[in-house]
């Protein structure tokens, strides 16, 4: 398994629960000095290093945006072209 920097760890921990989070709770979560650039840079990061079960979402509701850490569902399908 991939190695996951300090605040990604972070990251991934606050988004476990599988509930949607806030980006700027995300980026609390960084230095002081991160911008909302840095945060998605680091959730790209986590994404690439995360196992094909598993994704991060952005997800647009109330004029905010929010990610969410979910698990995918197996399909007999999955690699068929």
């Amino acid at each position: 398994m991939a190695e996951f920097s300090p605040i990604q760890q972070s990251m991934l921990g606050l988004l476990s629960d599988g509930k949607r989070h806030p980006k700027e709770e995300l980026l609390a979560l960084c230095d002081e000095l991160s911008t909302m650039a840095a945060v998605h840079q680091h959730v790209s990061q986590i994404r690439k290093k995360l196992p094909p079960s598993e994704d991060i979402v952005c997800v647009y509701s109330n004029r905010r945006t929010h990610y969410q850490h979910v698990r995918k569902l197996y399909s007999p399908y999955d690699g068929l072209t």
